[in-house]
């Protein structure tokens, strides 16, 4: 390689490191705000129909209808609340009143 190409090697190298060490943090930063990633939170199946008194067959159908995401680990299932919470306030579950 000649000196040339050595010194132009170089200015890209030094350009590119600072550009990326400036522009990355942030763009990953608004990337994880926008696709909510971080206020994901998945609890059990179980304490999630205590909690909200949703019956499972109604998470499920959640799920299939892509209402709401389930994670399953060591045989056991995980509800995204926030997805959950997401789709109750803007479809509230209707109660019988007896």
């Amino acid at each position: 390689m000649d000196l040339r190409e050595q010194f132009v090697r170089e200015i890209f190298e030094s350009y590119f490191t600072r550009a990326f060490t400036r522009l990355l943090p942030p763009l990953i930063r608004a990337a994880i705000q926008e696709s909510n990633l971080h206020r994901q939170e998945f609890i059990p199946l179980n304490q999630v129909c205590k909690q909200y008194d949703i019956s499972k067959k109604t998470l499920y159908n959640y799920h299939n209808k892509g209402y709401i995401t389930l994670r399953t680990t060591e045989r056991k299932t995980y509800v995204s609340v926030f997805e959950l919470e997401e789709h109750i306030r803007k479809h509230p579950i209707q109660r019988n009143p007896w």
